[in-house]
Protein backbone atom coordinates (compact mmCIF):
# COMPACT_ATOMS: atom_id res chain seq x y z
CA UNK A 1 0.00 0.00 0.00
CA UNK A 2 1.39 3.37 -0.76
CA UNK A 3 2.17 6.20 1.90
CA UNK A 4 0.56 9.12 2.75
CA UNK A 5 2.77 11.51 2.31
CA UNK A 6 2.23 15.23 4.39
CA UNK A 7 4.47 18.50 4.01
CA UNK A 8 4.85 20.33 7.32
CA UNK A 9 2.13 22.60 6.92
CA UNK A 10 -0.30 19.59 5.82
CA UNK A 11 0.24 17.90 9.28
CA UNK A 12 -0.24 20.97 11.26
CA UNK A 13 -3.35 21.64 9.69
CA UNK A 14 -4.39 17.73 10.21
CA UNK A 15 -3.58 18.81 13.97
CA UNK A 16 -5.50 21.92 14.52
CA UNK A 17 -8.63 20.42 12.69
CA UNK A 18 -8.29 17.36 14.99
CA UNK A 19 -8.43 19.23 18.06
CA UNK A 20 -10.30 21.38 16.94
CA UNK A 21 -13.11 18.53 15.67
CA UNK A 22 -12.59 16.55 19.24
CA UNK A 23 -12.66 19.33 21.56
CA UNK A 24 -16.09 20.73 19.63
CA UNK A 25 -17.52 16.74 20.34
CA UNK A 26 -16.47 16.61 23.44
CA UNK A 27 -17.76 19.75 24.97
CA UNK A 28 -21.12 19.50 22.86
CA UNK A 29 -21.27 16.03 24.60
CA UNK A 30 -20.73 17.18 28.49
CA UNK A 31 -23.12 20.34 27.88
CA UNK A 32 -25.74 17.83 26.84
CA UNK A 33 -25.09 15.56 29.71
CA UNK A 34 -25.06 18.58 32.15
CA UNK A 35 -28.38 20.28 30.36
CA UNK A 36 -30.47 16.81 30.47
CA UNK A 37 -29.76 16.92 34.50
CA UNK A 38 -30.29 20.15 34.98
CA UNK A 39 -33.45 20.04 33.41
CA UNK A 40 -34.72 16.60 35.54
CA UNK A 41 -33.50 18.04 39.03
CA UNK A 42 -35.65 20.80 37.95
CA UNK A 43 -38.50 18.69 37.39
CA UNK A 44 -38.18 16.65 40.32
CA UNK A 45 -37.33 19.44 42.96
CA UNK A 46 -40.85 21.11 41.51
CA UNK A 47 -42.79 18.13 42.20
CA UNK A 48 -41.06 17.56 45.36
CA UNK A 49 -41.26 21.13 46.95
CA UNK A 50 -45.32 20.53 46.49
CA UNK A 51 -45.39 17.44 48.72
CA UNK A 52 -42.21 17.81 51.05
CA UNK A 53 -42.65 21.67 51.32
CA UNK A 54 -43.59 21.13 54.99
CA UNK A 55 -40.90 18.78 55.98
CA UNK A 56 -37.75 20.14 54.29
CA UNK A 57 -35.71 22.04 56.70
CA UNK A 58 -33.15 25.15 55.93
CA UNK A 59 -29.98 22.83 54.98
CA UNK A 60 -32.20 20.61 52.12
CA UNK A 61 -33.07 24.21 50.18
CA UNK A 62 -29.89 25.37 51.19
CA UNK A 63 -28.12 22.06 49.08
CA UNK A 64 -30.32 21.95 46.53
CA UNK A 65 -29.87 25.76 45.88
CA UNK A 66 -25.81 25.04 45.73
CA UNK A 67 -26.46 21.80 43.70
CA UNK A 68 -28.83 24.08 41.03
CA UNK A 69 -26.08 26.97 40.85
CA UNK A 70 -23.32 24.45 40.28
CA UNK A 71 -24.90 22.89 37.33
CA UNK A 72 -25.74 26.44 35.85
CA UNK A 73 -22.04 27.46 36.34
CA UNK A 74 -21.18 23.87 34.50
CA UNK A 75 -23.47 24.91 31.80
CA UNK A 76 -22.04 28.10 31.12
CA UNK A 77 -18.46 26.72 31.59
CA UNK A 78 -19.07 23.81 28.88
CA UNK A 79 -21.58 26.23 26.85
CA UNK A 80 -18.40 29.07 26.38
CA UNK A 81 -16.13 25.67 25.32
CA UNK A 82 -18.44 24.41 22.87
CA UNK A 83 -19.23 27.73 21.40
CA UNK A 84 -15.50 28.66 21.17
CA UNK A 85 -14.53 25.14 19.57
CA UNK A 86 -17.85 25.36 17.27
CA UNK A 87 -16.71 29.48 15.48
CA UNK A 88 -13.12 27.96 15.30
CA UNK A 89 -13.63 25.22 13.53
CA UNK A 90 -16.52 27.03 11.37
CA UNK A 91 -13.75 29.53 11.08
CA UNK A 92 -10.89 27.05 9.73
CA UNK A 93 -12.65 25.21 8.00
CA UNK A 94 -14.39 27.88 6.01
CA UNK A 95 -11.01 29.59 4.99
CA UNK A 96 -9.78 25.56 3.77
CA UNK A 97 -13.59 25.43 1.94
CA UNK A 98 -12.84 28.95 0.34
CA UNK A 99 -8.88 28.33 -0.89
CA UNK A 100 -10.31 24.88 -2.25
CA UNK A 101 -12.85 25.92 -4.17
CA UNK A 102 -10.33 29.25 -4.66
CA UNK A 103 -8.27 26.55 -6.44
CA UNK A 104 -10.40 25.06 -8.55
CA UNK A 105 -11.63 28.19 -10.16
CA UNK A 106 -7.95 28.54 -11.17
CA UNK A 107 -7.36 24.74 -12.40
CA UNK A 108 -11.03 25.41 -14.52
CA UNK A 109 -9.50 28.53 -15.95
CA UNK A 110 -6.58 27.33 -16.55
CA UNK A 111 -7.22 24.01 -18.03
CA UNK A 112 -8.03 23.24 -21.69
CA UNK A 113 -11.95 22.88 -22.56
CA UNK A 114 -11.65 19.02 -23.31
CA UNK A 115 -9.02 18.21 -20.94
CA UNK A 116 -10.27 17.55 -16.81
CA UNK A 117 -7.63 17.58 -14.20
CA UNK A 118 -7.28 14.13 -14.49
CA UNK A 119 -6.32 13.34 -17.80
CA UNK A 120 -3.72 16.42 -17.43
CA UNK A 121 -2.17 14.84 -14.60
CA UNK A 122 -2.12 11.25 -16.69
CA UNK A 123 -0.54 13.27 -19.74
CA UNK A 124 2.24 15.01 -17.35
CA UNK A 125 3.10 11.31 -15.53
CA UNK A 126 3.41 9.73 -19.08
CA UNK A 127 5.87 11.82 -19.85
CA UNK A 128 7.46 11.31 -16.33
CA UNK A 129 7.73 7.46 -17.13
CA UNK A 130 9.11 7.82 -20.30
CA UNK A 131 11.89 9.92 -19.06
CA UNK A 132 12.00 7.69 -16.24
CA UNK A 133 13.01 4.81 -18.82
CA UNK A 134 15.57 6.52 -20.45
CA UNK A 135 13.10 7.57 -23.54
CA UNK A 136 14.37 10.99 -23.31
CA UNK A 137 13.57 12.35 -26.80
CA UNK A 138 10.03 10.47 -26.08
CA UNK A 139 9.97 12.32 -23.23
CA UNK A 140 10.22 15.60 -24.79
CA UNK A 141 7.40 14.41 -27.66
CA UNK A 142 4.86 13.75 -24.94
CA UNK A 143 5.69 17.27 -22.51
CA UNK A 144 5.46 19.01 -26.20
CA UNK A 145 1.89 17.42 -26.63
CA UNK A 146 0.98 18.49 -23.20
CA UNK A 147 2.10 22.21 -23.73
CA UNK A 148 -0.33 22.21 -26.85
CA UNK A 149 -3.21 21.05 -24.56
CA UNK A 150 -1.81 23.33 -22.11
CA UNK A 151 0.29 25.99 -22.78
CA UNK A 152 0.09 27.99 -19.70
CA UNK A 153 1.94 24.85 -17.88
CA UNK A 154 5.51 26.09 -18.28
CA UNK A 155 6.51 23.62 -15.48
CA UNK A 156 6.45 21.38 -18.56
CA UNK A 157 8.80 23.56 -21.13
CA UNK A 158 11.31 23.86 -17.95
CA UNK A 159 11.11 19.88 -17.53
CA UNK A 160 12.35 20.10 -21.40
CA UNK A 161 14.74 22.66 -21.01
CA UNK A 162 16.37 20.05 -17.90
CA UNK A 163 16.28 17.06 -20.29
CA UNK A 164 17.99 18.90 -23.00
CA UNK A 165 20.88 19.90 -20.60
CA UNK A 166 21.04 17.13 -18.53
CA UNK A 167 20.37 14.37 -20.16
CA UNK A 168 20.86 15.08 -23.79
CA UNK A 169 23.32 17.78 -23.39
CA UNK A 170 22.09 19.75 -26.00
CA UNK A 171 23.15 23.12 -24.73
CA UNK A 172 21.65 25.52 -27.29
CA UNK A 173 18.31 23.60 -27.21
CA UNK A 174 17.80 24.11 -23.70
CA UNK A 175 18.77 28.03 -23.87
CA UNK A 176 15.84 28.11 -26.71
CA UNK A 177 13.56 26.35 -24.05
CA UNK A 178 14.59 28.51 -21.27
CA UNK A 179 13.89 31.50 -23.47
CA UNK A 180 10.33 30.64 -24.52
CA UNK A 181 9.92 29.55 -21.06
CA UNK A 182 10.27 33.53 -19.99
CA UNK A 183 7.97 34.55 -22.17
CA UNK A 184 5.68 33.75 -20.04
CA UNK A 185 4.13 35.04 -16.80
CA UNK A 186 5.90 33.46 -14.23
CA UNK A 187 6.16 34.42 -10.46
CA UNK A 188 9.16 36.49 -9.59
CA UNK A 189 11.00 34.64 -8.09
CA UNK A 190 10.76 31.72 -10.44
CA UNK A 191 11.32 33.98 -13.31
CA UNK A 192 14.45 35.54 -11.76
CA UNK A 193 16.16 31.92 -11.21
CA UNK A 194 15.48 30.84 -14.57
CA UNK A 195 16.70 33.72 -15.72
CA UNK A 196 20.38 32.94 -13.75
CA UNK A 197 20.10 29.21 -15.05
CA UNK A 198 20.24 30.69 -18.46
CA UNK A 199 22.85 33.28 -17.77
CA UNK A 200 24.78 30.43 -16.42
CA UNK A 201 24.24 28.20 -19.56
CA UNK A 202 25.14 31.33 -22.06
CA UNK A 203 28.62 31.87 -20.23
CA UNK A 204 29.95 28.46 -19.47
CA UNK A 205 28.28 26.02 -22.53
CA UNK A 206 27.48 28.60 -25.47
CA UNK A 207 30.37 31.08 -24.93
CA UNK A 208 27.64 34.41 -25.25
CA UNK A 209 28.35 36.68 -22.74
CA UNK A 210 27.06 39.87 -23.76
CA UNK A 211 24.02 37.66 -23.54
CA UNK A 212 24.54 36.76 -20.19
CA UNK A 213 25.38 40.25 -19.55
CA UNK A 214 22.29 41.52 -21.18
CA UNK A 215 20.09 39.07 -19.29
CA UNK A 216 21.66 40.04 -15.79
CA UNK A 217 21.10 43.60 -15.93
CA UNK A 218 17.26 42.97 -16.77
CA UNK A 219 16.69 40.54 -13.79
CA UNK A 220 18.73 43.39 -11.97
CA UNK A 221 16.36 46.28 -13.13
CA UNK A 222 12.51 44.24 -13.48
CA UNK A 223 13.20 41.95 -10.38
CA UNK A 224 15.03 43.99 -8.05
CA UNK A 225 13.34 42.79 -4.95
CA UNK A 226 14.00 38.91 -5.77
CA UNK A 227 16.81 36.76 -4.48
CA UNK A 228 17.95 36.37 -8.10
CA UNK A 229 18.30 39.86 -9.03
CA UNK A 230 20.74 40.74 -5.78
CA UNK A 231 22.72 37.41 -7.17
CA UNK A 232 22.59 39.08 -10.41
CA UNK A 233 23.96 42.55 -9.31
CA UNK A 234 27.09 40.35 -7.26
CA UNK A 235 27.71 39.09 -10.69
CA UNK A 236 27.52 42.60 -12.39
CA UNK A 237 29.49 43.84 -9.46
CA UNK A 238 32.27 41.41 -9.89
CA UNK A 239 32.59 42.25 -13.68
CA UNK A 240 32.73 46.15 -12.50
CA UNK A 241 29.53 47.52 -13.89
CA UNK A 242 27.76 50.04 -12.32
CA UNK A 243 23.86 49.55 -12.86
CA UNK A 244 22.82 51.87 -10.68
CA UNK A 245 24.44 55.01 -12.63
CA UNK A 246 23.14 53.57 -15.55
CA UNK A 247 19.95 52.84 -14.23
CA UNK A 248 19.28 56.57 -13.13
CA UNK A 249 21.13 58.24 -16.47
CA UNK A 250 18.08 55.86 -18.30
CA UNK A 251 15.27 57.79 -15.61
CA UNK A 252 16.74 61.09 -16.63
CA UNK A 253 16.89 60.55 -20.29
CA UNK A 254 13.32 59.58 -20.76
CA UNK A 255 12.23 62.55 -18.11
CA UNK A 256 14.20 64.90 -20.48
CA UNK A 257 13.44 63.31 -24.10
CA UNK A 258 10.51 65.34 -24.96
CA UNK A 259 12.38 68.63 -23.86
CA UNK A 260 15.03 68.07 -25.85
CA UNK A 261 12.87 67.57 -29.47
CA UNK A 262 13.12 71.43 -30.22
CA UNK A 263 16.59 71.75 -29.11
CA UNK A 264 17.57 69.34 -31.48
CA UNK A 265 15.82 71.16 -33.94
CA UNK A 266 17.76 74.13 -33.50
CA UNK A 267 21.25 72.65 -33.51
CA UNK A 268 21.46 70.74 -36.57
CA UNK A 269 21.83 74.05 -38.28
CA UNK A 270 24.55 74.67 -36.39
CA UNK A 271 27.08 71.60 -35.49
CA UNK A 272 29.46 72.63 -38.09
CA UNK A 273 31.59 73.74 -35.07
CA UNK A 274 31.59 70.13 -33.54
CA UNK A 275 34.12 66.96 -34.09
CA UNK A 276 33.19 65.13 -36.92
CA UNK A 277 32.00 62.13 -34.79
CA UNK A 278 29.43 64.20 -33.42
CA UNK A 279 28.10 65.76 -36.55
CA UNK A 280 27.39 62.20 -37.76
CA UNK A 281 25.94 60.91 -34.50
CA UNK A 282 22.62 61.64 -35.26
CA UNK A 283 22.33 59.46 -38.64
CA UNK A 284 23.73 56.62 -37.12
Amino acid sequence: MAKLILTRSQKIQAAVYTVLILGTCIFGILFKINYDRYMDSNGASSQSDVELEETVNEKTHAGMDSRAAGQVRYLFIYGGFLVAFSISLGLTGGRWLSNVLAQKVVDTLHSSDDATPFLKKADYEKAEEAWTRGDFLVAIELFREYLIENPNEVHASLRIAEIYEKDIGNYLASAMEYEEALKHRLPDEQWGWTAIHLCNLYISKLDRPADALQLMKRIALEYEFTAAAAKARQHLERLGETLDEKQELLKEESEEEPRKEPAKKKKRKSNKNLPASEQFREYD
